[in-house]
């Protein structure tokens, strides 16, 4: 089992560059892109941070976005919004089944969108009682945060899928 490699982030440097990639410069070695992961994003989405190179090996973790100075603190949390854009669904307008797909008609905060599923152990994830993950065939996620405060109609399809 590997040992868990947290970085001295008084040492680190996070940057966004003109391109709108994330840069780190760590003492005398700079990486012109990092990749920026949480490790537990539903449980501690500001703690258990993987920084890791163009590669995808891991430079290191950083225990809690606190630790950071307030620029390399906006450069990383820009990247996580946009690595874990999640919409929130407020309606369910429309769904069907066909053919091992589903397709979803839906309302987020940001307005209307539809999208696909592929089979219901690939797209559904119960976060919680009461928190639905949607992951499309695409890969984009839509998070239903709490069932309980759909209506009735848009409730009646997500408890058919689980």
């Amino acid at each position: 089992m590997s040992q868990l490699e947290y970085m001295d982030v008084s040492r680190a440097r996070f940057r966004t560059t003109a391109g709108g990639l994330v840069s780190l410069q760590f003492d005398d070695t700079f990486y012109p892109k990092v990749d920026v992961y949480l490790s537990f994003p539903f449980s501690y989405p500001e703690q258990f941070i993987s920084i890791r190179d163009e590669e995808g090996e891991e430079i290191g973790l950083i225990y809690d976005l606190s630790e950071l100075d307030s620029v390399s603190r906006e450069a990383v949390q820009q990247e996580l919004k946009w690595r874990y854009f999640t919409p929130k669904i407020e309606r369910i307008t429309s769904y069907k089944e066909e053919f091992g797909h589903t397709y979803w008609g839906v309302i987020t905060e940001r307005g209307r969108e539809n999208f696909v599923t592929r089979g219901r152990d690939q797209a559904i994830r119960i976060v919680s009682e009461t928190r639905i993950l949607i992951i499309d065939v695409s890969g984009n996620r839509f998070e239903i945060p709490d069932l309980r405060k759909l209506d009735a109609r848009s409730r009646q399809y997500v408890e058919t899928l689980l």
